[in-house]
């Protein structure tokens, strides 16, 4: 269980992460951050000063807090041995593990540290693992978008890695409100092709095509299907 001055300590690089204090932006005054978290002074003090020497933030002797350039004060410790963050829905379940096990090989053959982790398909979850990540300062990061068909509620943390040049390939799929490489499969051509290899052999009713493997929409789409096959 985190501690008061943990607790605050998280909030604030949160905060900073994504971009609600840009770098260079003062921070509220010790007895401000007292009252916002109902805390001591001591408590107060305390996440400040981790935070400072994790250099998210700087004292100017007379002038308070400020917030630091963490990613390029950062980075040059980042460099001696770059890191590379991956996040999956999941990690044990369908495609998962051979796309792990391919990219750990590749990332692996270039010695490069991997960070692993996965969001049960929660965005919450996605926001603490990519808060995590940044905070770990990865080189790079490859993501498997958590509800990909919705636009992401995390949008601030990828604009904040755009901002900071911290480069992302989203995989299998990619967000409708965000910019960006990914690699997807052309389920539209598959479709395509399927349809008219079907027609091409007399079928005239073809319901659809639905992905049902993967843990989204499955029971819905399979009921879809069986209340078809019942009433033809």
């Amino acid at each position: 269980m985190q501690s008061r001055h943990q607790m605050i300590e998280e909030d604030i690089k949160e905060k900073i992460l994504a971009g609600r204090f840009e770098v260079e932006e003062k921070l509220p005054t010790e007895s401000e951050l007292m009252k916002e978290y109902e805390a001591g002074r001591s408590t107060v003090r305390r996440a400040i000063g981790d935070l400072e020497n994790k250099n998210f933030v700087y004292r100017v002797q007379g002038s308070g807090m400020f917030i630091n350039n963490w990613k390029s004060s950062n980075r040059r410790q980042a460099k001696k041995s770059p890191i590379v963050g991956v996040i999956t829905t999941y990690i044990g379940d369908y495609i998962f593990p051979r796309i792990i096990n391919g990219i750990d090989q590749v990332i692996s053959e270039k010695r490069y540290p991997l960070l692993l982790s996965n969001t049960h398909n929660n965005p919450d979850r996605e926001r603490r693992e990519l808060i995590t990540l940044l905070d770990n300062n990865v080189s790079g990061l490859i993501i498997e978008p958590t509800q990909s068909n919705l636009e992401s509620p995390n949008i601030d943390l990828y604009e904040q890695m755009k901002k900071f040049k911290i480069p992302a390939v989203f995989i299998n799929a990619k967000y409708p409100n965000l910019d960006g490489y990914s690699i997807t499969t052309n389920d539209k051509g598959g479709v395509r092709k399927l349809t008219g290899y079907l027609m091409s052999q007399g079928h005239k009713r073809i319901l659809g095509v639905f992905q049902v493997d993967d843990h989204q929409g499955t029971g819905r789409m399979l009921g879809y299907i069986q209340a078809y096959q019942e009433h033809t």
